[in-house]
This record gives structure tokens, C-alpha cells and sequence, in this order.
């Protein structure tokens, strides 16, 4: 059979079912509104059904039955007809509660992707700020530094190095030599007294360069050095060339973590002990002692170094030498950025008894080095022949 096609009057919905349902009257499968189908010759009778179609053989409407029907010229039994709606469903309406649901799920996904992306980028700026002190370190020094500082400390200790053979052979092309302190530890036999063990409180330093409101506490040394903070584990007293270098150490003596050097040059017959020293941050000339701050950044690398010769304050008192121990009191502040201060009390042991001792030249030995001794020598130097 054909189909009817038509719109709902009320809500305008698309509806198609077959022709058997002209005429009568149906309600809406969108909006439940009553509606006569369009087509139809002769109302639904009184006491009908609208919903109910009449059957084919009705009033009003005649109809044959097919020719293989069994029961010819018979009505037609009656059958459901359906109503076919060719319009989309109605979206249905989504709920606050999943709207909320779901927007807390995308809040919590972008929050958790933004917290590991910023630990992600943390994490690769630290490690590129690693390589970048890393780097700076090796430029002041680093690996090379440490092995040339080293190299400088064996020269210094070695005996083979003052021999005739070792005075006599080539000398090896040096830089500019630093005005370091070299440890007495191991140098040639020398003995010295160590100082005992500072059991004292420490009352910290406060920086001035304000020289005559400058305080030395009654403590052991101690203080920061550029914005490390430092309490002196030894003090001594090293020569180096004609100066005697009052080293305020941290660490171990071969290379300290953190130390203060104090050059004094004495003049000639004057020996060690009594001296007092007051130096103002305007003063400046030959009389300044030059004093250099040395701190580590890193315990893998050489210590870093910076000399003043003029700009700092100064009180220094050296005690009179007894056992190769020289007792003293020093206060420094120097005029860097870090403000480095440095003040105590002292028991700084000396590498020799006199030092004007090593003023006066010392004939060597004349007994000819042996040949393993001069091997071992060549070997360490790298001297060829």
C-alpha cells in the first residue's frame, strides 16, 4: 500500500503511516496532540474508535478481497498499521551533576599535566645550571687547576728538587707563581709543634671597616668567607719566598675548603713574634700587607682565590714565639660583596724555630744524586735527555 506523508498541526512533526489511516483520527507520536490523518473520505462514526482504522470493507470505504484469499467476498481481518516517524529522537537534556562531573575531570587532568610539566622543566634547568657551574668552575681552575696546584705543592715538598743535579738540569717554563702558602706537612724532616685541640666558644665576627669600632672577640677564629661560614680548625705560620704567611685554615692543610692568608714581610734581623699590625681601608703602599681569602664551591674542584692589597681592615697581634707556637688575635673585614669577616684568638704553630733562618743562603750537598733517584726525578719532571 501506499504511504501517507503529513506534519503534525501542533509541533510540526514528520509523520508517515499507510493509506488505511485517511480520515481518521490519531494523536501525535511527538507531542501527544490529537489530528486526523489527511486523505480519508468519511469521518470515524460515532462510538468508533479513532485509533482503531476501520477495516478495508467498511463504511465508506469497499475493497475486494484478493483472488487466492480463501474466504473471497469476506471482510478482511483488521491489522495493527504502523506509524512510522521519520523525524530525529529529541536529544535529551544532560544532567548538571555529569556537566560538573566531567569539567572536574578535564580541571584535574590539566592540573595534574601542568604540575609534572613544571617538575619536568625544573628538572631540566637544574641540570642545565649544573653544567653551567660546572663549566664556570673548570674556567677558574677545575680539574687543571687542582693538578697544577698539586704539581706546585709536590715542587715544593720534593728533596730531589733542591739537590745540585735537580738545581743544575733544565728547569721547567712555569706561569707566574701565586703567592700561596705551601703546607710543612712532610717538607724535608721539618718538625713542628701542632696546637692543641681549641675547645673555646665560638661568639661570631660582625664586619666593619670601621677600624677603630673594629672588635676582636675572645674566641676562636672565626667569621665568613664569601658567605660561607668559617670557624678555623688551624692556624700556622709558613714562609714563602722571603714572607712569613699566617694561614687561618678550614679543612685539610694540602687544600683547606675555606682559608685566609696574611703575607708579613719582616725586616731584615727582625724576627718572628711581637709584631702588631693595624691596617685601615684607606691605607695604602709598600707597608699593606697583602691578604687573599681561598674558598672551595665545590670539594671536587680547586679552591678559588682573590688577593686585596689595599681597601681592607686589620688588627693583628702576634705573641711572642715559644715551642714553635706564636700566639695571636686578628680581626680582618675585607670589601668584597659577600662582606668576609674574620676574627679571633690564635695558636699558630711555625714551620721553623727562627725564620730568618731561611734568609741566609744554605750551601747544598755536594754528593752526586744516584742514578734512581735521578731517574725517578727525569720520570716525575718529564726531562729528556
Amino acid at each position: 500500500m501506499a504511504d501517507i506523508k503529513f506534519s503534525c498541526p501542533h509541533c510540526n512533526q514528520h509523520i508517515t503511516c499507510d493509506e488505511l489511516w485517511g480520515g481518521h483520527q490519531l494523536q501525535c507520536p511527538g507531542c501527544q496532540g490529537s489530528l486526523i490523518v489527511p486523505g480519508g473520505e468519511t469521518a470515524a462514526a460515532p462510538g468508533e474508535s479513532p485509533l482503531v482504522p476501520r477495516p478495508p470493507g467498511g463504511p465508506g470505504r469497499l475493497s475486494k478481497a484478493p483472488a487466492h484469499s480463501p474466504a473471497a467476498g469476506a471482510s478482511a481481518p483488521a491489522r495493527n498499521i504502523p506509524i512510522r516517524n521519520l523525524a530525529p529522537a529529541v536529544k535529551k537534556k544532560q544532567s548538571p551533576v555529569v556537566k560538573f562531573a566531567i569539567t572536574a575531570a578535564v580541571l584535574v587532568v590539566l592540573g595534574a599535566g601542568g604540575y609534572f610539566g613544571y617538575m619536568w622543566l625544573s628538572e631540566m634547568q637544574s641540570k642545565a645550571n649544573a653544567k653551567s657551574r660546572e663549566a664556570e668552575k673548570n674556567s677558574d681552575g677545575g680539574q687543571v687547576g687542582h693538578i697544577a696546584e698539586l704539581n706546585t705543592v709536590m715542587d715544593g715538598t720534593d728533596p730531589a728538587k733542591t739537590s745540585p743535579e735537580a738545581s743544575a738540569g733544565r728547569r721547567r717554563p712555569s706561569a707566574a707563581p701565586q703567592q700561596v702558602a705551601l703546607p710543612a706537612d712532610g717538607s724535608g724532616g721539618a718538625v713542628v709543634n701542632a696546637a692543641p685541640t681549641d675547645t673555646r666558644p665560638v661568639i661570631p665576627a660582625v664586619w666593619t671597616l670601621d677600624l677603630p669600632t673594629a672588635k676582636i672577640p675572645e674566641s676562636r677564629v672565626n667569621g665568613t668567607i664569601s658567605g660561607s661560614n668559617f670557624v678555623a680548625e688551624a692556624a700556622r705560620i709558613d714562609p714563602v719566598g722571603t714572607a712569613q704567611v699566617l694561614r687561618l685554615l678550614q679543612g685539610q692543610p694540602v687544600s683547606p675548603d675555606r682559608e685566609v692568608l696574611v703575607y708579613l714581610h719582616l725586616k731584615p734581623g727582625e724576627k718572628l713574634g711581637g709584631q702588631t699590625v693595624a691596617v685601615s681601608h684607606e691605607m695604602i703602599g709598600v707597608g699593606v700587607p697583602q691578604v687573599t681569602k681561598r674558598w672551595k664551591t665545590d670539594p671536587k674542584y680547586a679552591a678559588r682565590l682573590k688577593s686585596f692589597s689595599t681597601g681592607y681592615a686589620m688588627k693583628l697581634e702576634l705573641g711572642t714565639l715559644t715551642n714553635n707556637l706564636v700566639p695571636g688575635k686578628i680581626f680582618l673585614a675585607l670589601p668584597d660583596d659577600e662582606k668576609t669577616v674574620v676574627a679571633g684568638t690564635f695558636n699558630a704553630s711555625v714551620l721553623v724555630a727562627d725564620p730568618n733562618m731561611q734568609m741566609t743562603p744554605v750551601a747544598s750537598p755536594t754528593t752526586p744524586t744516584p742514578n734512581s733517584a735521578r731517574a725517578a726525578f727525569d720520570q716525575r719532571y718529564g726531562i729528556r735527555r
